[in-house]
């Protein structure tokens, strides 16, 4: 009877730290997620040097999907910020065509 107790101490103490860890990895993502702009298909797209970009055809992950100069690059969502013309880059349009 007692090394049943033991082992079902055991085992209650080993799952504390593996929940402990779930609830901090989902916690994680919605901290990231929170700063980021709402994005929708058909935005404009402006560099932090003032160009046009392109109109935003899909958002892919942690990346947006803009055609530029004739293909389709990947900007990070990191890299954006919502203003009154649309979407705007940290990033300059040189950097921008180079993704």
């Amino acid at each position: 009877m007692k090394i049943h107790s033991v082992l079902a101490l055991a085992l209650g103490l080993a799952a504390v730290p593996a929940a402990a860890q779930t609830a901090e990895t989902a916690a994680a993502p919605e901290a990231t997620t929170a700063a980021a702009p709402e994005i929708k298909g058909g935005e404009i797209l402006w560099s932090a040097d003032g160009r046009r970009i392109g109109r935003v055809e899909r958002v892919r992950g942690s990346t947006v999907a803009v055609v530029a100069d004739m293909k389709m690059v990947y900007v990070p969502l990191s890299t954006l910020t919502a203003s009154d013309r649309g979407l705007v880059s940290t990033l300059t349009r040189k950097e921008i065509t180079r993704l």
